[in-house]
C-alpha cells in the first residue's frame, strides 16, 4: 500500500525496496500494470488504496504550483519594472549624453547607406540613415536636422515596384540647407514616366548645387536635359548612362554639360548606340568615355589637363586610320585604361605610370605596348592585363620592360589554363625578380587552383615580392590547408589580398580605371 513521508510529503510507490518479496500484493500489482488482466478483489482494494494517495498528492502538488506560478509572476513583473528603472538610469550616465555633437555628427556619418545598399532595399528608404536618427532621442533628431551634410545625397531609383518617395526627396532638399549636393538618379523604362519627369523637375530647381550628378537616363528624362544648360555652376562629377536601347531613341546629342564651368570628371556609357555629349574638355581631368576613336582623339586634343583616362572604343563604322606621324601628346596622364591595344599607337604620354590594357585578341598588343613606351620615353610601374591570351606574350612584356614592377591579370571561366599557365610562369623566381605586387582575377564562376597561386607566392617570399592579391568575383574561397598557408605568409610580412565576391569586383574594377565614386 502506498503511503506519504511524514516529514516531506512524498509518496511512497509500492516497490521491491519498499515491500518485503514475499509479499504476493507486489508480485501481483507489478503483473497488473505490465498486462491487461482484470484484478480481483484484493488486487483492486490495493489499488484504490495507491489511488486515493496520489489523487490527494497531485491536488497537494497542483496547488503548490499555483501558489508558485502567482509567486513567479509577482517577481517577473517586479523585476521587468526594476529593469525598466535600472535602464533608465543606465541610460542617464550613457557616455553618449556626453559626447559632444561633432563626434556624433562623425559617427552618423558612418551610418550613411551607400548606393548599391539603397538601391537594393528602396521600400525601407524611411527606416535608414539619415531617417532613423532623427526618430532615436530629441537631442539626436536635433543634431540630424541641423547637420546638412547628412541630406546632401539625393538617392533616386525607380522601378516597377516600388515607386520613388517624393515627399521624402523634398523634406531632404529642405534639410539640406544651402549645401552642394550628390544626386544620383536611376530612371527606368518600366517605371511611370509622369513620376520621373516630376522628380527630376524638382531636384532640377536645385541644380545650382549639383557637386555630383549619376543619371541614368529613360527616353521621359533624356529631353529634360536641356533645361539643365547654363544651370550647374557647382558641377564637377558627371556619370550618365541609359537605361537601354529605347531609351536613345530620338536623341542626337546632349549639350548641356559644355557650359559646366566646374566639371572635372565625367563618365559616360553609351551600350547600344553612339551619342555625342559636348564637353568642358580644355577643363577635365579625368574621363570615361564610351565611344568612336574620332570621339576620343578629340577629347585628347582638347583636353591637356587629363590626368586619369578611360577609353572603351566602339561603334566606329570605318577602319581606324594610319596613326600619322605625329602622336597626340597627353602631358599629364598617369593612369590610361584602353579597350584596344592599338590605340596605343596615336599617343605619346611621358609621365605614364599606370597602364590598362584590354588585352582579348591583341595580337599587336607587344608591338604597340614597346611602341608608346619608346615614344613617351615613360617608365610604368603598373601594367594591367584583361584577358591576355597567352603567357608567352605577358613574359615578354615583363621582361622587355624591368620598369614595371606590379602586374596584375584578369581572366574569364573560358581563360582558366591561361591563368594556370601565367601562375605556373611566375613559379619560376628567376624570371621577372623585379616584380613586387602579383595580382590575379577571375571574373566568371571558374575552378580555381589556389593551391598553385600559393606555392607560387611561396616560392617568391625571399625575392622582391611585396604584395599579392587573388580576388574572385564569384566562387568558394580556398580551402582550410591553403588559407592556412596564405596566413603563413602574412604573419611572414607579405601584404596578401585574398577576396570572392563584391569586395573583390569593386577591386577588380579599381584596376580597370573604372568608375565607383557614384556607388558611394
Amino acid at each position: 500500500m502506498a503511503s506519504s513521508c511524514p516529514e516531506c510529503g512524498s509518496l511512497y510507490i509500492p516497490t521491491a525496496e519498499t515491500i518485503p518479496a514475499t509479499t504476493k500484493t507486489l508480485a501481483q500489482w507489478q503483473r497488473l500494470v505490465k498486462s491487461n488482466d482484470a484484478p480481483g478483489s484484493a488486487e483492486l482494494a490495493f489499488i484504490r488504496s495507491v489511488v486515493s494517495d496520489t489523487g490527494a498528492r497531485l491536488d497537494f502538488l497542483d496547488s503548490e504550483i499555483s501558489r508558485l506560478r502567482d509567486r513567479l509572476e509577482q517577481l517577473q513583473a517586479e523585476r521587468a519594472q526594476l529593469s525598466e528603472y535600472h535602464s533608465q538610469n543606465m541610460g542617464i550616465q550613457s557616455p553618449l549624453r556626453r559626447m559632444p555633437p561633432e563626434v556624433l555628427v562623425q559617427i552618423f556619418r558612418w551610418t550613411l547607406p551607400t548606393f548599391c545598399e539603397r538601391e537594393g532595399n528602396p521600400e525601407s528608404e524611411a527606416k535608414s540613415s539619415p531617417w532613423m536618427l532623427a526618430q532615436i532621442s530629441s537631442r539626436w533628431r536635433e543634431i540630424s536636422l541641423s547637420t546638412a551634410s547628412l541630406w546632401s545625397a539625393v538617392h533616386v531609383a525607380f522601378d516597377d515596384e516600388h515607386p520613388a518617395h517624393a515627399d521624402l526627396i523634398q523634406a531632404q532638399l529642405q534639410r539640406s540647407g544651402t549645401l552642394n549636393l550628390q544626386v544620383h538618379f536611376y530612371g527606368s523604362e518600366e517605371a511611370d514616366s509622369t513620376e520621373q519627369v516630376e522628380l527630376f523637375d524638382l531636384l532640377s530647381k536645385h541644380s545650382a548645387r549639383w557637386e555630383v550628378l549619376n543619371i541614368q537616363l529613360s527616353s521621359a528624362l533624356a529631353p529634360r536635359l536641356a533645361q539643365l544648360r547654363g544651370r550647374l555652376p557647382s558641377l564637377r562629377r558627371l556619370w550618365l548612362q541609359w537605361d537601354n536601347q529605347r531609351s536613345q531613341v530620338g536623341v542626337d546629342s546632349i549639350t548641356c554639360f559644355k557650359t559646366a564651368p566646374s566639371l572635372v570628371d565625367v563618365g559616360v556609357n553609351n551600350e547600344a548606340r553612339f551619342i555625342p555629349i559636348l564637353l568642358p574638355a580644355h577643363q577635365l581631368t579625368i574621363c570615361r568615355l564610351h565611344g568612336p576613336l574620332k570621339m576620343h582623339l578629340h577629347v585628347f586634343k582638347s583636353a591637356p589637363n587629363i590626368v586619369s583616362a578611360r577609353v572603351i572604343t566602339a561603334f566606329d563604322e570605318e577602319p581606324w586610320p594610319e596613326p600619322g606621324t605625329q602622336a597626340i601628346e597627353l602631358l599629364h596622364p598617369q593612369r590610361l585604361y584602353v579597350s584596344n591595344g592599338q590605340l596605343l599607337d596615336y599617343l605619346r604620354a611621358p609621365h605614364l605610370a599606370e597602364l590598362a590594357i584590354d588585352a582579348e585578341g591583341d595580337s599587336v598588343l607587344i608591338d604597340s605596348l614597346d611602341a608608346l613606351i619608346l615614344r613617351s620615353a615613360c617608365a610604368p610601374r603598373k601594367l594591367y592585363l584583361r584577358e591576355v591570351s597567352s603567357a608567352t606574350t605577358t613574359l615578354g612584356i615583363l621582361k622587355k620592360h624591368p620598369s614595371i614592377t606590379t602586374i596584375a591579370l584578369t581572366f574569364f571561366a573560358r581563360g582558366a589554363d591561361t591563368m594556370e599557365a601565367h601562375i605556373t610562369m611566375l613559379t619560376d623566381v628567376s624570371e621577372c625578380q623585379h616584380l613586387r605586387e602579383i595580382c590575379f582575377g577571375a571574373l566568371e564562376s571558374m575552378p580555381i587552383d589556389y593551391p598553385l597561386f600559393l606555392r607560387m607566392l611561396q616560392s617568391r617570399r625571399r625575392s622582391s615580392l611585396r604584395a599579392a592579391s587573388f580576388l574572385a568575383d564569384s566562387g568558394p574561397l580556398p580551402d582550410p590547408v591553403t588559407l592556412a598557408g596564405f596566413d603563413e605568409l602574412r604573419d611572414g610580412g607579405l601584404d596578401l589580398w585574398v577576396e570572392s565576391g563584391l569586395d573583390a569586383q569593386n577591386g577588380i574594377n579599381a584596376w580597370e580605371n573604372a568608375c565607383q565614386w557614384f556607388t558611394q
